[in-house]
């Protein structure tokens, strides 16, 4: 950001080592979102004080209650905001930036996109800086990975090795300039670490436009007993995670000992479960038998699909997160569906 004053001599380098302390905040720039709200759910249950960031102007129900304080309406391509916040919350050691328009949502608007997702981190790292902020996690995403990358058990270290390859996509990219700041977020001292996420899967009504989210959709629909057009190629696999496994893998990220994080620039694929439509479906139809699907494809959910990997790798996040995958398809279907069916008979649907 033009209006972020840069250090003015080498000595002046270097955010020294931080450990958290008893009364120290985690804030989450995002906590409205779809993962922001379950970090704060799993923060707040094992007591930590959490600092809630979003630019809405409310917080879901109940999530006020769990959190220390909130700062809400704000737009984290205001560099001074950022530097405001962070000055006055002075005892947070570690920010999580989740501030990021979905896949769909960039491809329809990618100059806004840039700006929230690129001048926002860029924002976020000078105001840590200026108030010796060391730990700063970020969710990337499988958007990042291009068309020469493999297609199965992809690893962040992957993208380190190759910084320039194509990822296809506005969104991508901007991920890729992310990763770039955070590099040298690193050479100034800090300790950035981020995770690369598949499509996020859960148990409530409402998400948002990713291409991933078509499976959610599906499930909706066969809950509703109703007719479902899927939007992308029967036959190609996509990682996915159930947000159980997802907050585990992102609190074992968050907490590891930064002798442990061994992968280049402490990157780490967040691992889950892999399938296709076609699977999806014919898990769907044993709860569901009658469940009819058509197929038209969505020109850009179509695309990413095709240029997204199959499978993420396992044997990273295993090795220095202690973290592997839990949940399944059987029963990741069989838990949305019932929790569709409890919600909708109880609104009497």
């Amino acid at each position: 950001d033009a209006n972020a004053p840069a250090p003015s001599a080498p000595s002046e380098r270097g955010l020294s080592p931080q450990t958290p302390a008893t009364g120290m905040s985690i804030l989450i720039i995002g906590a409205a979102g779809a993962v922001g709200k379950r970090l704060v759910r799993a923060l707040a249950a094992r007591g930590e004080r959490v600092v809630a960031v979003d630019k809405a102007a409310s917080l879901p129900d109940g999530m006020r209650k769990l959190v220390v304080s909130t700062e809400l309406g704000v737009d984290v391509r205001d560099f001074f905001t950022m530097q405001r916040i962070l000055k006055r919350h002075r005892f947070v050691h570690t920010v999580w930036n989740l501030a990021a328009p979905l896949s769909v949502e960039t491809a329809l608007n990618p100059s806004v996109a840039e700006q929230v997702t690129m001048n926002g981190m860029r924002n976020i790292l000078w105001a840590m800086y200026e108030a010796r902020v060391k730990r700063i996690l970020f969710t990337d995403s499988i958007g990042s990975f291009g068309e020469t990358a493999p297609r199965k058990d992809c690893t962040a270290r992957w993208l380190t090795e190759h910084p320039t390859q194509d990822p296809g996509s506005d969104y991508g990219r901007q991920k890729r300039a992310c990763r770039r700041l955070l590099r040298e977020f690193w050479t100034f001292g800090g300790d950035p670490r981020w995770a690369v996420l598949p499509g996020v899967l859960h148990t409530e009504a409402a998400w948002g436009g990713g291409t991933t989210e078509y499976a959610l959709c599906a499930l909706l629909a066969a809950a509703k007993r109703e007719p479902f057009v899927c939007p992308v190629d029967l036959d190609a696999p996509l990682p996915m995670i159930f947000s159980d496994d997802l907050v585990r893998g992102l609190l074992a990220l968050q907490d590891a000992d930064e002798n442990r994080l061994r992968e280049p620039e402490r990157g780490y694929a967040i691992p889950g479960l892999s399938f296709t439509a076609s699977e999806l479906f014919a898990e769907i139809r044993k709860h569901v038998p009658d469940f009819e699907v058509t197929v038209e494809l969505d020109p850009n959910m179509s695309k990413f699909a095709k240029l997204w990997p199959d499978t993420l790798s396992t044997r990273e996040s295993a090795e220095d997160l202690g973290y592997t995958p839990h949940i399944g398809l059987p029963e990741m279907v069989s838990r949305v569906l019932a929790a569709h069916r409890e919600r909708l008979a109880a609104s009497g649907a």
